[in-house]
């Protein structure tokens, strides 16, 4: 494993439905970095993805379903070389 891989986090995204508005952006994001504080989350409404940053799946499901959408799994993941 090289340094760098050692130093940048796992990115991973993942499909989440339900989601159609700024609010949803809001209420996904909050849900995860209110389980993950130092999480970094970016929403892609119109793919229904959720790209995160510093917190696992289960956390990343269990935020998706507290908040009311639907969790559908890992899409792909980045940075894991």
């Amino acid at each position: 494993m090289s340094e760098k891989s050692q130093m940048e986090p796992t990115v991973h995204s993942y499909r989440v439905d339900g989601m159609t508005c700024e609010g949803c952006v809001r209420a996904i994001t909050a849900a995860i970095q209110s389980a993950a504080p130092a999480a970094r989350v970016e929403v892609d409404l119109d793919g229904h993805r959720v790209r995160v940053e510093g917190a696992g799946e289960q956390v990343v499901a269990k935020a998706a379903q507290d908040a009311g959408f639907e969790y559908r799994g890992v899409v792909e993941e980045v940075g894991s070389d």
